[in-house]
């Protein structure tokens, strides 16, 4: 008898997914993570913030506060969309 375990709701973070993509690419992530709507950049993390915070602003152009890390993945994805100063790509 196979037992499945059900996935966290995802649906925030399904509508953010060409976003999501281009974020785990600028950051060298070496495998893409599963990521719920309630998940926070610390339930995944692979870089120090500092590091992090320079490669958002290098590729985004948005100065990365580190109090913006414990905000939902899909709102802090949201905040770089709307403050981005760089164009995609």
């Amino acid at each position: 008898m196979s037992q499945v375990t059900p996935w966290a709701e995802h649906s925030r973070m399904d509508r953010r997914v060409l976003l999501a993509r281009e974020f785990f690419e600028v950051t060298l992530a070496e495998v893409i993570p599963f990521v719920s709507d309630e998940a926070t950049w610390y339930d995944f993390d692979y870089l120090e913030a500092v590091e992090l915070a320079a490669i958002v602003e290098s590729h985004f152009g948005v100065a990365l506060e580190e109090s913006r890390l414990a905000l939902p993945f899909w709102q802090l994805l949201d905040f770089l969309a709307a403050n981005r100063t760089r164009a995609e790509g």
